[in-house]
């Protein structure tokens, strides 16, 4: 090998570099506070629409100041709550001009586990504006409370194999950046955050170059902005080999940067394992992390963490979430 290809060293270390942005997640970084924005204002807006609360406006005719509270129906894991303090309480104004600001008092940090009739939080504010907001809110915790508790299981049962295994998200959400931060505070990390944040090379690209990872290699010219890492889709063993020795190459040429990851996409444990023992047994294993892709569930993961790959990652965080029952009642009235 040439004298400039970087062998890994740490791979627990570069995987949580590289697939764990999850200090982005929070309101104090504009791209992340947009997506608060569209799924706690917008939404409001979409639900008030142009005549507001016409039933709280036809029977509540006095401003009157109550607490409201939001108990836990089932058990789940607590995530959701930096949102909400965002949108009701920390928020300007002037993002919400038909709804005044809402004081809230977390009684559950994200992350802690709660058990079915647990208090969740305490709202208080004038009562039009809590039932204006109810829905807004109730949806966003739902949700993340959904993702983040179905995450653990799964989360939890890989890292009893490997501890310091990753698993991670794919783009496969339907709330975006707010499906991943859930995940995130589960105990997963966040994988790629947007299409700009690293190169991935996957079927549909190699499709184009049909199939000569040659080809590809030498038609690949680098972007000019900084990016995380340069990931390719290998579904087989020829071609992981292949791939990696062209990764070397291209490395040599300062083409490719030195934080490469192999996506083994489709591929059942038993073909990983076979794999990457092929790629030990040439001396290319430590010039990549390895990623497992597709079809991993809550069933075969342990399966799945047992092959040595450093990265899981896993549609099935983010989707066909059964989001977490929860209410919100008024008192003092």
């Amino acid at each position: 090998m040439g004298t400039n290809i970087s062998m890994i060293k740490d791979r627990t270390q570069l995987t949580e570099k590289l697939f764990n942005q999850k200090d982005l997640l929070t309101v104090n970084n504009l791209i992340y506070k947009q997506w608060v924005f569209r799924y706690t204002f917008l939404e409001l807006e979409k639900d008030l629409n142009e005549h507001g609360d016409i039933t709280s406006d036809c029977l509540i005719h006095n401003s009157q100041k109550v607490p409201a509270r939001i108990y836990a129906n089932q058990d789940g894991i607590m995530a959701g709550g930096e949102e909400i303090n965002y949108f009701v309480s920390e928020s300007d104004p002037a993002f919400k001009p038909r709804l005044n600001q809402i004081h809230l008092t977390q009684r559950l940090e994200d992350g802690r586990e709660f058990k079915k009739d647990d208090m969740l939080m305490e709202l208080e504010g004038d009562i039009k504006d809590i039932l204006k907001a109810e829905r807004s809110i109730l949806n966003l915790l739902q949700h993340m409370c959904g993702i983040a508790t179905e995450s653990k299981k799964i989360i939890d049962k890989a890292k009893k194999i490997k501890s310091n295994i990753c698993v991670a998200p794919t783009r496969k959400t339907t709330w975006g950046l707010i499906d991943k931060k859930a995940v995130t505070i589960a105990g997963g990390a966040t994988h790629r955050l947007n299409l700009a944040d690293s190169i991935l090379i996957k079927d549909n690209h190699l499709a184009y170059y049909k199939y000569d990872l040659k080809k590809l290699f030498t038609s690949f010219k680098p972007p000019k902005h900084p990016y995380k890492f340069f990931e390719i889709e290998i579904e087989d063993i020829k071609s992981a080999l292949e791939a990696v020795k062209l990764i070397t190459q291209y490395q040599n040429k300062k083409i490719i940067p030195k934080e490469v990851v192999m996506m083994l996409d489709n591929m059942n444990p038993k073909e990983i394992e076979k794999t990457l023992n092929a790629l030990r047994q040439e001396s290319l294993y430590d010039i990549c992390l390895y990623e497992a892709s597709g079809g991993i569930n809550e069933q075969n993961i342990e399966d799945y963490a047992k092959t040595g790959v450093d990265i899981l990652s896993i549609g099935a965080l983010t989707q066909k979430i059964q989001s977490i029952d929860l209410s919100l009642e008024i008192g003092g009235l």
